[in-house]
């Protein structure tokens, strides 16, 4: 039987031999026992000798010259594949909690971007073996570029938003030492020139800028335009109604209504709320110490009159206006309405209610369903994540965690939570904020900081003020 004559390349800088019958490439080999197998493949006998000059030619190396470093290869594209993968897994995971659940349009692209790119991570990883193999496939290298490439820009991108607050969070652990394989497998593809043999490689390097370009173009827009271009516009008022005489006891009921309304384009989370009916009185006062002599008056409160003295407040009713965890769209609100019994004979000059509510904008975050149950500070371990000094006394405490809108924040901070403490007794009052833990794993008592790149804003009523008198004659 007449066998074709073999020609074996020399080694490439891989140190991959091609291997031809006549005209036609058959194979490549990485090292002598490879050679046989392509040769009893194309039906050479498995003992013929490789320096048979009549049935082999080398070029330029001998049948000794088989320089693959076959470890340094097979590590390299272990670490490769690995890192490929992890990096996958990290843009499918982020993505697809905002590709899916995302409150705007913008924060759901970018979370498509996300995982799409995490997607092609993965054929990168698969796409890895070939391209450190015998190149079979024409586009591996391409797949193995673009995934390192996106990888770079990604991690890049969360550390450098990691770094604005420093924050300890288990996320840092996946996107700092991704950052620096990214920089490895950066310097590897260049090395290895992964764009050879890929047609138009500008186009193709473009697409990948203009995906990144459009990737952070959306989170630009959802985390930090749009949060901020449209303000929060809740209007909260209180207003007395007709006292009434109850028929049977001397008690005055007198209705007090609260309207909140949403009037702007941003919906809401309601974190907070309270109201206040007092009691004002004073002592009358002949003027003869005049306006100007009234330093103690105006120490203690910015108003000061001429026949009375220092006002005292009592407290009359408080509770809250709309519960924790309600929420208003555009366009909608409520009306509430509170009845408050005061005695007919009372030395009362006038009534005052005024009330606050505090708000979390829905396009900042969502809190979880926990914050909708009130935890109450005497009933054992029941406020645990609180730090409240002694002076709270008795309280009701409103905690959730918040998921910001966008989940690249959410995995660059420290989780957040979501806090209403309501203080009761003479001195009843309401804090509302988004707090972080502090270093003993609790919410610090009173002292929240209401962080405005959360959107927490606080809407008063101003202090609504009817004449006793006028009381008295309207029940009568």
């Amino acid at each position: 039987m007449h066998l074709p004559r073999v020609v074996v390349a020399p080694p490439d800088k891989r140190g991959l031999r091609s291997v031809r019958l006549g005209d036609q490439v058959v194979g490549a080999a990485w090292s002598a026992r490879e050679l046989r197998e392509i040769l009893v493949r194309e039906g050479f006998p498995a003992d013929m000798d490789l320096d048979d000059r009549a049935l082999i030619c080398w070029r330029e190396a001998g049948s000794d010259t088989w320089p693959d470093r076959k470890r340094a290869r097979l590590a390299t594209a272990a670490v490769m594949a690995a890192g490929l993968v992890m990096s996958g897994a990290v843009l499918i995971i982020v993505g697809s909690e905002d590709a899916f659940g995302a409150l705007t349009f913008a924060s759901r692209v970018t979370g498509f971007l996300f995982f799409l790119a995490g997607l092609l991570q993965l054929a990168a990883a698969l796409a890895v073996r070939d391209y450190w193999g015998k190149r079979n496939i024409r586009y591996s290298g391409l797949l193995v570029l673009m995934g390192v490439l996106i990888a770079l820009q990604v991690h890049t991108m969360l550390l450098t938003l990691w770094f604005e607050e420093r924050e300890f969070t288990p996320w840092a652990f996946t996107y700092m030492p991704l950052s620096v394989w990214a920089v490895w497998a950066t310097w590897i593809v260049i090395r290895e020139r992964a764009w050879q043999g890929i047609p138009h490689p500008r186009k193709v390097a473009a697409g990948v800028l203009a995906t990144a370009l459009l990737a952070a173009a959306n989170f630009a827009y959802s985390a930090a335009y749009q949060p901020y271009a449209a303000h929060v516009q809740v209007t909260l008022s209180a207003e007395f109604g007709k006292p009434e005489l109850d028929p049977r006891e001397p008690v005055i009921h007198v209705p007090v209504t609260f309207s909140l309304q949403n009037t702007g384009k941003v919906p809401v989370n309601v974190i907070g709320s309270v109201f206040w009916v007092k009691g004002r009185t004073s002592e009358f006062t002949d003027g003869a110490r005049e306006l100007a002599g009234a330093t103690a008056d105006v120490e203690e409160t910015a108003d000061s009159e001429l026949y009375a003295g220092l006002p005292t407040r009592r407290l009359l009713a408080t509770g809250l206006i709309v519960d924790p965890g309600d929420w208003f769209d555009p366009g909608t609100g409520q009306v509430e309405s509170v009845v408050v019994q005061v005695p007919k004979g009372a030395d009362y000059e006038s009534l005052e209610v005024d009330g606050d509510i505090t708000v979390l904008r829905k396009d900042r975050g969502r809190v979880d369903d926990a914050f909708v149950h009130p935890l109450y500070s005497w009933w054992e371990g029941e406020t645990d994540m609180v730090e409240c000094p002694r002076e709270c006394g008795n309280y009701v405490f409103y905690m959730g965690e918040l998921t910001h809108n966008n989940n690249i924040i959410n995995v660059t901070r420290k989780q957040r939570y979501v806090v209403a403490i309501r203080l009761l007794g003479e001195d009843s009052d309401m804090y509302a904020a988004v707090s972080p833990l502090n270093d003993h794993g609790k919410v610090s008592g009173l002292n929240l900081d209401p962080d405005d790149r959360y959107g927490v804003e606080t809407i008063l009523t101003g202090t609504v003020v009817i004449p006793f008198a006028t009381v008295l004659k309207t029940a009568a």
